[in-house]
């Protein structure tokens, strides 16, 4: 006996289960695509968010840099100008204590019998004119100017004999140096 057996509609339910089993996995393939897409997306902008934090950390910092930058500047120019202002401060310093020197140093140059009449100071460059009694004073008083540690430079310019003047002739002379002050003890103790 044969049997009738109809396998098309068998057939039919497997190509059915097949292409519905497709069209799952399709589907399964398009979500778990979807979702590492959608994954990776996020991944990327988490990235750039967090790059972006850095980018902005990193002006703020370089702003606040500037605005030291800008600070020292000032106070560097503020720094400059105390300087200056302390350099002129010292000159003016060391002009006092010059004359000063120069002034305590005179009466052991200048011998008894010579009277300075005027001296003149521009810089360390002193011009003194005066009379003496005698031309061996004057001859003393070049050779203690010559013999000075703190002066050189001394030039005798005119010496004029027999020069009336109070009644009596004298000589008048002329006499140039150049004056460089010691520095005392004290003050090299201060700058030491």
């Amino acid at each position: 006996m044969l049997h009738n057996v109809n396998l098309l509609p068998w057939r039919e339910q497997q190509r059915k289960a097949h292409q519905q089993r497709f069209f799952g996995l399709v589907v399964l393939s398009l979500l778990v695509t979807f979702f590492i897409q959608w994954g990776l997306g996020f991944f990327v902008d988490q990235q750039k968010m967090a790059q972006q934090q850095r980018l902005d950390f990193l002006n703020r910092h370089i702003v606040e840099l500037d605005k030291q930058l800008v600070e020292l500047n000032h106070i560097e120019k503020e720094h400059q100008s105390l300087m200056t202002r302390l350099k002129v401060v010292e000159e003016l310093q060391e002009q006092r204590n010059k004359t000063t020197q120069f002034m305590n140093l005179i009466p052991k140059l200048i011998p008894e019998g010579v009277y300075i009449d005027k001296i003149k100071m521009n810089g360390h460059q002193i011009d003194m004119s005066g009379i003496s009694d005698t031309t061996s004073r004057l001859a003393t008083m070049l050779d203690r100017l010559e013999n000075s540690a703190a002066l050189n430079e001394v030039e005798m310019h005119s010496i004029i004999h027999d020069k009336p003047r109070f009644g009596q002739k004298y000589q008048t002379f002329s006499v140039s140096f150049s004056f460089k002050p010691i520095a005392s003890d004290a003050e090299e103790g201060n700058h030491g």
